[in-house]
């Protein structure tokens, strides 16, 4: 090559370190795909310039003498001065490999990279190689052999392994401690039976004519019913809503003079049987009176929407009043069970201007009932219109209690008589209507509310009125409720302060007053109404 000519340097396949051509990335010899990271290149590139001027500068290694042979390890193409069995340069046999030549035997070959300058030898030495393509093929088929074999051994290796173990475990060789290898089903941990718990110490007692009470234990706590009636065959039951260990149930509605048959059952959350008593037997008492209340004195007072029955009987008893649309009067108001003489039952709820059937029902101490028979007859009065006037219906309202969080509503004080005041702190007047007020309260009249409307009053103002009052009557106990927008004022059309407005238990307006009056003027207008 010229001076002043360039030559790229040859790629160099990093497997066999053959020549690989340019444009091809698989080396011709080896069959490798070409690789070389940027370093490994830049290295190569590095060596290639250090040979190149070492060639220029005639410090190149010089050719062996004429006749003289160099010999090359097969395996790592390392020159060899002399045959060895050994290479002393990968530590390789060279016993099985003929010993390849390097230098002019090689180049007259012809198989070299002939034409190709600065090549270094070995690289040209094993371009000579013959058949290397083809004995790189062959060593990758051997391999693979080898690999599919040691693969199948392993595998049967596993087979017969499985195979012995299951065959120790039928024989008892192995101990069975294992469990994967069991059916699904004994996986299941075994179902536990449900605990029965005893039942012991049934007791009767409080036995009358109509009722008795049983009560009885369990070991564990657990639910429990009673079955009962006057045969074996039961057909009534009374259940124990909690899960205790002591239980108690009453048998009500049981009917004087009868022997009664009953069983005491445990259960479970679900009221499943898990504990059955002995069938046991008690008689019920002997009614000792028979007669029932004696209605003295009946009074029935109609409105739009409800109606008053009053009534007296000659010993005490519970009330209650039966009504509908006809004589069956399938409707009925609550029971109030204080045993009294003097009844009296509010019907809410009515149609305006219908006519109702009803029958009064008192029953004494000893389950005897007063009769009613025929119903009685009413019609409720004509609709009455909302409004201030007299004779109207009151307006509902909902107003904030003074210094809480509760509020409070007309509508809530349904079936009572209401006494409203409507209360200013400009007004002289009305701290005489406060005391009152507090008055009237403090006689504790049945059926009667009081009601104290603030209204145009700012919150620190009756702060002040009412901590004064404190201090110079006592406590106050009337409800203060806020009107400061005069909302519910306008509603009853309240022209001055003090206003009071009195309410019957229909909610209708029965009086209105101005200015302040005595106790007992108060007194009089309430028991009117």
């Amino acid at each position: 090559m010229s001076e002043g000519e360039t030559q790229s340097s040859p790629k160099i396949c990093r497997q066999c370190s053959g020549v690989v051509p340019e444009g091809t990335s698989i080396c011709p010899r080896c069959g490798q795909k070409w690789y070389m990271d940027r370093v490994e290149q830049q290295g190569v590139d590095l060596w290639q310039k250090i040979i190149e001027k070492r060639a220029a500068a005639g410090l190149a290694e010089a050719a062996p003498a004429q006749g003289q042979k160099q010999h090359r390890c097969p395996n790592c193409m390392a020159d060899l001065k002399t045959p060895a069995a050994i290479c002393p340069h990968c530590g390789k046999s060279t016993a099985m490999a003929k010993l390849v030549p390097s230098g002019q035997d090689a180049e007259s070959s012809g198989e070299g990279p002939a034409g190709i300058p600065d090549v270094p030898p070995a690289v040209r030495g094993l371009a000579s190689i013959k058949g290397a393509s083809q004995r790189v093929t062959e060593l990758r088929g051997r391999r693979r052999l080898k690999t599919l074999d040691l693969i199948i051994l392993i595998a049967i290796a596993v087979i017969v392994a499985g195979i012995g173990f299951l065959l120790a475990r039928q024989y008892g060789i192995i101990p069975s401690t294992l469990t994967f290898f069991k059916p699904v089903e004994q996986h299941q941990p075994p179902a536990v039976a449900p605990t029965k718990p005893t039942i012991s110490n049934i007791a009767i007692s409080d036995i009358t004519y109509g009722s008795a009470v049983i009560a009885w234990t369990t070991d564990l706590p657990a639910w429990g019913r009673v079955l009962y009636g006057d045969s074996e065959s039961y057909g009534n039951m009374a259940v124990a809503e909690l899960q205790l260990n002591a239980q108690k149930v009453v048998l009500k509605e049981l009917a004087p003079s009868t022997a009664y048959h009953f069983v005491v059952i445990a259960t479970d959350g679900k009221g499943q049987e898990l504990s059955r008593g002995n069938d046991m037997v008690f008689d019920t008492a002997a009614k000792g009176d028979t007669s029932p209340p004696a209605v003295i004195k009946f009074k029935l007072i109609p409105t739009d929407g409800s109606a008053i029955v009053s009534w007296t009987t000659d010993e005490p008893s519970n009330s209650q009043v039966l009504y509908g649309p006809d004589g069956s009067c399938a409707n009925s108001t609550l029971v109030d069970s204080r045993m009294i003489t003097e009844h009296s039952v509010r019907i809410i709820g009515l149609e305006a201007n219908t006519a109702y059937y009803y029958r009064i029902k008192s029953i004494d101490t000893d389950g005897n009932g007063a009769a009613m028979d025929p119903p009685g007859l009413f019609t409720t009065l004509v609709s009455v219109p909302t409004g201030p006037r007299i004779g109207d219906r009151a307006p509902d309202f909902t107003l904030p209690v003074f210094k809480t969080l509760d509020t409070l509503s007309l509508r809530d004080y349904r079936g009572q008589k209401v006494l409203l005041t409507f209360w200013a702190i400009y007004c002289p007047e009305c701290d005489r209507e406060l005391s009152l007020l507090q008055a009237i309260q403090n006689k504790n009249i049945p059926g009667v509310k009081i009601i104290a409307i603030f209204i145009e009053s700012k919150l620190a103002d009756i702060d002040r009125a009412v901590i004064q009052y404190k201090t110079e009557r006592g406590d106050l106990s009337v409800p203060v409720v806020v009107d400061m927008y005069k909302t519910t004022a306008h509603l009853y059309n309240v022209e001055k302060a003090p206003c009071t407005v009195f309410i019957d238990g229909d909610m209708i307006i029965r009086d209105i007053e101005y200015g302040s009056f005595n106790v007992g003027q108060v007194e009089r207008i309430l028991n009117d109404l």
